[in-house]
């Protein structure tokens, strides 16, 4: 079943790859969102002779910055969030296509976020698998018991991502408040979810060097994200209380599926 997913969700992904380059580009348009120190770096490594490299790297990094954009701004909403998600959703898919894993994971780590209409955490974790898809897929003659064993394998390391993504959350929403007297989790929750985070490495049969390896990179392409959660949860309120509470429920859902 999960094969037929993929497959489809790869067909889907070239189709939708075309209507992508039917909309219009206009990165320096578009850079004028960002914030001025981001406008700075983009140039700086992504323009030449005033000329602008549409490189798979310049491309994840203005999505994504888009989307952060709109996604911290609560003064914008309505058709000009949804504009700005779509815009940056496309410098991503863009850039997936060129190769970018990284933009991969930003739109992995985008359909796993519950707080947006566009919610999709089947489709996250597609995203999370072409990132972890192997090499030997593309040879047309390899053996298919071989290939199955490998796809299931990848598979596991998609979970197994997103799974080290929430806990990682969850440790943020906890230290933030533990010695406070309102907390966004209490120690029984934060245990709570430790031991299914557990469950979960056991249930996918993840080595310990194979954790420590993609809890690694996982750190590494969200170290942004992480930096910003740190900093919107700095003052409690209601708001932030539900997210942190989504974010447990998003592993528990993980662990039953």
């Amino acid at each position: 079943m999960k094969n037929i997913l993929v497959i489809i969700f790869l067909l889907v992904f070239l189709s939708y790859s075309k209507f992508i380059y039917s909309i219009e580009i206009n990165i320096k348009k578009d850079l004028t969102f960002l914030k001025k120190n981001d406008q700075v770096l983009f140039v700086k490594n992504c323009e030449k002779s005033k000329f602008i490299l549409e490189t798979r790297e310049c491309l994840n990094f203005l999505g994504i910055k888009l989307f952060l954009i709109g996604y911290r701004n609560q003064n914008i909403s309505g058709l000009e969030l949804e504009g700005l998600y779509s815009k940056a959703i496309n410098y991503l898919e863009i850039a997936s296509k060129n190769g970018s894993k990284q933009a991969l994971k930003n739109l992995g780590w985008i359909f796993s976020n519950k707080e947006l209409s566009f919610f999709d955490l089947e489709k996250s974790s597609l995203y999370f698998r072409q990132v972890n898809k192997p090499e030997f897929t593309k040879r047309k003659n390899l053996d298919k018991n071989i290939e199955k064993k490998e796809v299931n394998k990848t598979n596991n390391y998609s979970d197994t991502i997103l799974a080290i993504t929430l806990i990682k959350k969850i440790e943020i929403y906890y230290e933030a408040t533990k010695s406070k007297k309102n907390k966004y989790l209490t120690v029984k929750q934060y245990n709570e979810a430790k031991n299914s985070f557990k469950r979960i490495i056991k249930k996918k049969q993840v080595s310990k060097r194979k954790l420590l390896e993609l809890e690694k990179k996982v750190l590494e392409s969200s170290i942004l994200i992480f930096s910003f959660l740190k900093e919107d949860i700095k003052i409690f309120n209601k708001e932030n209380f539900n997210q942190a509470h989504q974010t447990l429920e998003k592993l528990k859902f993980l662990l039953k599926n």
